[in-house]
């Protein structure tokens, strides 16, 4: 009975979780269109290759987008023990949390063998440093908007 309690609880948690970190529509659009311009100009996809390419990279994302919230809901659920949580309970969390971490390596692993069939091995690595400078300036313009918002606020 206790399980399935936790249980509940940590589903209706997640669900909570996850509604309240959608950002709006447009937003996530927005997103996604500066990612694919970036990806684009910075791989150096001719035309051809994006029509194979971007169908691929878009189920990536999606597959990507599951599991990163649930990684956020297990750290979520590892920074705030609950009261009255066994070893056991722990035990089952830190293997989740594993299970994800290695899931998303062996979709990293798939889909890294679907690019190569697509795109030069080159353009695969070009690839993964456009993902990572594209998150970084990602990040520079939200501190940026972040931090004129609190000037403004001043």
């Amino acid at each position: 009975m206790k399980t399935k309690i936790l249980i509940m609880a940590a589903l209706l948690i997640s669900i909570t979780g996850i509604a309240q970190r959608q950002f709006d529509p447009q937003t996530l659009q927005m997103i996604k269109t500066k990612k694919i311009a970036f990806i684009t100009e910075r791989v150096g996809l001719t035309p051809q290759e994006a029509e194979k390419f971007w169908p691929v990279y878009n189920e990536l994302e999606k597959q990507r987008f599951v599991l990163m919230y649930k990684k956020r809901d297990l750290e979520e659920m590892s920074e705030t023990p609950k009261p009255g949580m066994s070893d056991a309970d722990y035990r089952k969390l830190a293997i989740e949390i594993a299970a994800t971490h290695a899931s998303e390596g062996r979709l990293i692993e798939e889909y890294n063998l679907k690019f190569l069939n697509i795109l030069p091995a080159e353009k695969v690595v070009k690839l993964y440093r456009a993902e990572g400078k594209f998150r970084a300036s990602l990040m520079r313009e939200f501190r940026k908007a972040k931090d004129e918002k609190k000037e403004i606020n001043k």
